[in-house]
């Protein structure tokens, strides 16, 4: 079993802010649609929950975009965008 980076979800930290959302979907003319976005954040309004769930593109592979300070670091600008903690990159193995 090979490790990969991966996107790990703590969704008990997620506050629904769409701040994800909205990194995901800028692009570099400055624009941004959340409906086009990798990342939906799910709510529960019965259980009062905020869930981040990505694509399977996303889980398959890093979309290249990067926070301009963090240029060539591999962390997704959905993760470094997030102020709670609810997204982090870690090494997966290649089963899970």
């Amino acid at each position: 079993m090979q490790a990969k980076p991966g996107i790990i979800v703590n969704s008990e930290k997620c506050r629904g802010c769409r701040r994800c959302e909205m990194a995901c979907s800028w692009k570099s003319d400055g624009l941004t649609n959340p409906r086009m976005a990798g990342i939906r954040i799910w709510k529960t309004e019965a259980e009062g929950k905020d869930t981040p769930v990505f694509n399977q593109i996303c889980l398959d592979q890093f979309c290249g975009k990067e926070h301009p300070d963090k240029k060539g670091s591999g962390i997704p600008l959905c993760v470094t965008t997030c102020l709670f903690g609810a997204l982090t990159v870690e090494e997966v193995s290649a089963d899970e």
